[in-house]
């Protein structure tokens, strides 16, 4: 005498919503290239020149991270600021 088994199966549709808040998709955007500034020897130490900092239309998790002077000297250095939002400026 055989016994038999009687299988079932319940199947469900689930339906998943999924939110992209944002992806690094754009490259950060200066004004120009390069920024030249014409210093003089008799201008003091600690003076600030501005440079317009990159806008970015991602998000700040996805913004501009960091910047970075390349110089050798070790004469210069930059002041980075960061905004409530998360975003920086150099200051």
């Amino acid at each position: 005498m055989g016994v038999g088994l009687m299988a079932s199966f319940d199947w469900q549709v689930i339906k998943v919503s999924v939110e992209i808040i944002d992806i690094n998709d754009n490259a950060p955007v200066f004004s120009s290239e390069h920024v030249v500034f014409d210093i003089v020897e008799a201008t003091q130490f600690g003076s600030v020149y501005v440079v317009q900092a990159a806008t970015d239309v991602d998000s700040p998790a996805y913004g501009v991270q960091k910047y970075e002077l390349d110089s050798e000297s070790g004469k210069f250095g930059l002041q980075i600021n960061t905004k409530l939002d998360g975003s920086q400026e150099v200051g």
